[in-house]
């Protein structure tokens, strides 16, 4: 049974980037939606407003009286209310990744995988199919900014975004093509049948669940090895990754002849391997480069908020200290050392992370003139007391503890504002620190 058949679906967990772009889906081809979540955001706000039912909190009382598809997080526990009773009533329950997987079995599937840089780089291809003359299903792990493709295909923001130029994680298209983001999290994309895919990098994350590097690889090998003899697997030369699949290195394109929108040399890697794709389909370069210089970036990532005091504001998702020095460098392009002060308002996120990278956290920030260093963000780790986020102000040169956004408010307004940049990171809520601010101009 397709995906696209099931008829009442119901999501437990629908306020997350992955589960929100499947129910989305799901509406798209005629299904009667309905999700939960323990709080409401920006995302389940616009879930209602097209026509999906959200419910604060999980309840058993939740799930609609007619249903035959139930769609979970990974995170739901098997004491979930809502998940006893769809098991109780014998309605097919999936986790997300396992729906992700039933949808890829229906097209040809681009999986864009690696530790760091997916979500843009799923985007940045997106963007370039677009311009191709090919219209992708597109289900990417943020929200496109404006100038990325909405819902339709457009190169617009969608309807109710334009304040802040936000639009949607899901694309619906009309082609053979879907592009997915592929998670290595507990091994979620395993569950995926992909025709090509594309390896950003492999580096050291997700310790909680993972041995270690080693760990990692064998995972995204398992991965590759899922590719048809068909297939191809898109890569750098440095990723050692072995497959039965034609197995194309993105480095020969030269990063001096990529020009893009969005700043970064990390970027223009991620966009040599999307043109590696383009010309493994056949695609026509100009066109994707085109494509790809039409592309603004996505939310959360270096997003550009405004102005504030006169302080240039940014946001940014970076929760790896190799996502943190990529960053600090592509922000460091357009506002010099020496000529611009930058700070950092930093909030670790997990427990376990900020424990074994620790000593890499600290010296990921050679870029910022000063970091104020917020808890850790939880997310679904217990606090047992063997790290804090004042270890990491210890070891890291120039940073102070900071507790709430009004401290952080007082101390940079404190001092001059003459060209001055502000940047949020992390993977938890610290993006609303820019929520908490006034007078924020986005001109």
């Amino acid at each position: 049974m397709k995906l696209r058949d099931y008829k009442h679906v119901h999501c437990i967990g629908i306020g997350g980037i992955g589960l929100s772009a499947i129910g989305r889906y799901c509406h798209a081809h005629g299904a009667k939606v309905s999700g939960s979540d323990i709080s409401l955001s920006r995302i389940t706000e616009d879930l209602e407003k097209e026509g999906i039912t959200i419910y604060k909190g999980h309840h058993a009382n939740n799930l609609p009286p007619e249903i035959d598809l139930v769609i979970y997080t990974i995170a739901a526990t098997e004491n979930n209310p809502e998940l006893k009773e769809a098991r109780a009533r014998g309605v097919m329950c999936m986790t997300y990744p396992e729906a992700l997987g039933l949808l890829t079995k229906e097209y040809t599937t681009i999986a864009i995988c690696g530790t760091h840089g997916k979500t843009t780089t799923t985007a940045m291809v997106a963007s370039m199919m677009k311009a191709c003359g090919k219209n992708p299903t597109v289900i990417v792990g943020s929200l496109l900014s404006n100038g990325g493709l909405n819902a339709t295909g457009d190169s617009v923001a969608s309807p109710g975004h334009q304040k802040d130029g936000l639009g949607t994680n899901f694309i619906q298209g009309d082609s053979e093509y879907l592009i997915v983001e592929a998670c290595e999290y507990k091994r979620s994309f395993l569950n995926l049948h992909p025709t090509h895919i594309i390896v950003t990098n492999i580096d050291a994350d997700h310790l909680d669940y993972y041995k270690d590097l080693a760990d990692i690889q064998s995972a995204f090998q398992s991965f590759a090895d899922k590719l048809p003899s068909s297939g191809s697997l898109i890569t750098h030369a440095n990723v050692d990754l072995v497959t039965i699949a034609k197995k194309i290195n993105g480095d020969v394109i030269s990063e001096d002849e990529i020009h893009l929108s969005v700043l970064g040399g990390h970027n223009k890697r991620n966009a040599q391997l999307a043109l590696a794709l383009a010309s493994t389909l056949g695609l026509s370069e100009s066109k994707a480069r085109e494509g790809l210089l039409a592309f603004k970036g996505t939310w959360r990532r270096l997003e550009y908020k405004g102005i504030w005091h006169d302080i240039a504001m940014y946001d940014d998702y970076g929760h790896h200290p190799t996502e943190i020095k990529a960053t600090l460098q592509a922000l460091r392009e357009k506002y010099p050392h020496g000529k611009y002060t930058l700070y950092v308002v930093f909030q670790p996120h997990l427990f376990s992370r900020t424990q074994a990278l620790l000593d890499d956290f600290a010296n990921s920030f050679i870029d910022a003139d000063k970091i104020c260093i917020m808890p850790i963000y939880a997310a679904r780790e217990v606090d047992d007391g063997s790290i804090s986020s004042h270890d990491l102000v210890e070891k890291t040169h120039n940073a102070i503890s900071m507790e709430t956004f009004d401290e952080i408010q007082k101390y940079v307004l404190g001092r001059p504002h003459y060209k001055c940049v502000l940047l949020t990171l992390g993977a938890g809520d610290v993006f609303t620190f820019h929520d908490s601010l006034d007078e924020v101009r986005t001109s």
